[in-house]
């Protein structure tokens, strides 16, 4: 008799039966950044959790919930980009919520933010309670101080979202301690408001916000995280020092800050950091004539997308972490092997709670581990692209990441080795999806491989997870790395003239994502204008315009450059290909755009495209 397994084949996790809970030991890497930089567990937990409860997360005892993952992460300054959580529906729900609290306050609708306030879910006992609370008192101060205009109101609301997890900082005569973004983040607003409540209080507040930037600069060992607080504190220390005759020193902060914000990709306080260096600079006599050009570029930019400059200091950071819904991942996972929800769930809990796991409950940890390995899947609960624990080897990943982006191939073999080295044996098995998947981007990078070959051996890398053949099924809950190697598989489709069949696969995979309502960001973002250049080629031109028109604005939204500057650049050649007289001043338009912005952010390979393409409009005319 032919035995037939249902279970999908074994690849990268294992064989069947073993616990295999993918992605980061989060009480591995919690306990390493710890003693890494020297850090206390009384540091990092004061005000969320226990002592106790802190140390059974750092023993795999027990799973913390994403906010207090966020805030211990934030705490150590070590950011959670790239990070995946699969949480239950409700979590979902509140995520969805503070999204739109966001927005509001993006858009200055300070009326709708007070509504939005009275409706905040409540039913997310799995979330930490405490930070929950200081995101409302957080939201109550600015519907005081922008709607209302009740500074009293505000100055109150925003001391009692401090008192959740770090009331100290408002008395303490020294900013001791370890603080996450969020928490720098209100004080700063709270700060700023006793500046306008007290005048008289605006030099303790300047020396308040050097202190602040100070601690930033120690104690945020990433500057992707340091890049999430500090221009904040430099625009508002600055509006403060510029006030006065003593400038001295503030223009180099102001030209670091512009460089950070340039390494990092990052949109934040850019126009007010800019406008502040130009200030200083003319005071100073230094020639600003190009920075004056930029600015006046990027301002007409800016507010032609909707970007309100002056409501970005209260606007939280958006939310870094992509979100899964865990019912949602064991539904799809479970339809693939055929079981039936009495069939998975016999023997571990009863069909009714099964049937509440996938309607949006989130499992019991017990539960879950059993759940997932009956049908022969991961046990996730945070995924990276390299799932570890070990801080150092996340730290090289992220070079490797941003070495890759910036097209700086001559390194890229020298840091895979170490990576490999850092894992170690074990851990190299585990990630080999990912190591692969890098060792053949450099080939692809530097030519060593065809572009027929490089497609064939990304596919082979996709299939040990899943099977192409679910693409835009709408049953496949993608990881980052997955949707990494769709990317490069319809990019190696389409130059190796399989143009087509590219498009294809690649509308497919964003089918499923749209189906999913799942935004993987900057992942999702490059499909995207993958899909947009496609349809463009093929005179689909006002289809096109949606998609980029759309990325601009996203980008703009989460304050990121990446592939912005490509976005408007093919925004502009997509209205040059319409051949209408009358936009052909929107294409130069756009086209400054895009150049200022790659000649800052971008790579030179992008410059100098968009250069020859504004050169070639130019000679037009």
């Amino acid at each position: 008799m032919k035995v037939q397994f249902s279970i999908r084949k074994i690849g990268l996790f294992g064989k069947l039966g073993e616990d295999r809970k993918m992605g980061l030991d989060i009480g591995r890497l919690l306990y390493g950044i710890r003693t890494k930089y020297q850090i206390s567990v009384n540091d990092i937990c004061r005000g969320i959790c226990g002592v106790s409860t802190y140390c059974l997360y750092e023993n795999d005892e027990m799973i913390p919930d994403i906010l207090s993952v966020n805030i211990f992460l934030d705490r150590m300054g070590f950011g959670i980009l790239g990070l995946t959580a699969y949480i239950s529906e409700k979590e979902v729900v509140y995520f969805k919520w503070k999204e739109s609290t966001r927005a509001c306050i993006r858009n200055e609708n300070y009326k709708k933010l007070g509504m939005l306030l009275e409706h905040m879910p409540t039913g997310n006992v799995s979330l930490n309670k405490k930070i929950r609370e200081q995101y409302a008192w957080f939201i109550k101060g600015i519907v005081a101080e922008k709607d209302t205009a009740d500074l009293k109101k505000a100055t109150e609301c925003y001391e009692k979202a401090l008192e959740c997890t770090c009331g100290f900082l408002i008395k303490s005569q020294k900013i001791e301690g370890t603080f996450s973004v969020r928490e720098i983040h209100i004080y700063a607003i709270y700060l700023n408001l006793l500046c306008k409540v007290n005048p008289k209080e605006k030099e303790e507040v300047i020396s308040r916000f050097y202190q602040l930037m100070q601690y930033v600069n120690v104690h945020y060992v990433e500057e992707q995280q340091k890049v999430k607080i500090y221009p904040l504190l430099v625009c508002l220390w600055g509006n403060l020092v510029i006030e006065g005759k003593d400038t001295e020193g503030s223009f180099e902060i102001f030209e670091k800050t512009l460089e950070l914000l340039r390494k990092q990709k990052s949109l934040y306080c850019l126009l007010e950091i800019m406008r502040l260096h130009i200030l200083v600079g003319l005071k100073e006599k230094r020639d600003m004539s190009k920075e004056q050009e930029d600015i006046k570029i990027l301002q007409s930019f800016f507010e032609e997308f909707g970007y309100r400059a002056q409501s970005q200091i209260y606007v939280p950071q958006s939310n870094e972490i992509m979100l899964e819904h865990v019912g949602q991942y064991l539904s799809t996972e479970r339809k693939k092997v055929n079981f039936t929800q009495e069939k998975i769930s016999d023997g571990i809990c009863s069909v009714e709670s099964y049937s509440r796991i996938e309607n949006g409950r989130k499992p019991t940890r017990n539960n879950y581990k059993a759940l997932t390995e009956k049908i022969g899947t991961e046990n996730r609960y945070y995924i990276e692209l390299v799932n570890t624990g070990n801080i150092d080897a996340l730290l090289l990943r992220r070079e490797i990441s941003y070495e890759l982006f910036m097209e700086k191939n001559e390194r890229l073999p020298e840091l895979l080795e170490e990576l490999k080295t850092v894992l170690g044996e074990k851990e190299v098995a585990k990630n080999r999806q990912y190591l692969e998947f890098f060792q053949v981007s450099i080939e692809e990078n530097t030519g060593r491989k065809t572009w027929n070959q490089c497609c064939d051996m990304f596919r082979n890398i996709l299939s040990y997870t899943m099977n192409e053949k679910e693409i835009g099924k709408k049953r496949h809950v993608y990881t980052m790395l997955e949707i990494n190697l769709i990317d490069h598989i319809s990019v190696c489709m389409a130059k190796d003239g399989k143009s087509e069949e590219a498009m294809h696969l690649i509308k497919a995979f964003l089918d499923d994502m749209d189906f999913m309502k799942t935004e993987k960001y900057y992942e999702t973002f490059l499909a995207k204008l993958n899909y947009a250049r496609w349809r463009s080629d093929r005179g689909n031109f006002d289809e096109a315009e949606c998609i980029y028109r759309e990325g601009i604005e996203q980008r703009i939204r989460r304050n990121k450059t990446e592939l912005l500057d490509e976005y408007i650049g093919e925004y502009a050649y997509n209205k040059y290909l319409k051949n209408n007289i009358n936009e052909k001043q929107d294409v130069k338009r756009y086209l400054l755009y895009a150049l200022v912005l790659s000649r800052m952010y971008g790579t030179q390979r992008v410059y100098k495209t968009i250069l020859q393409f504004l050169k070639k409009i130019n000679e037009e005319d």
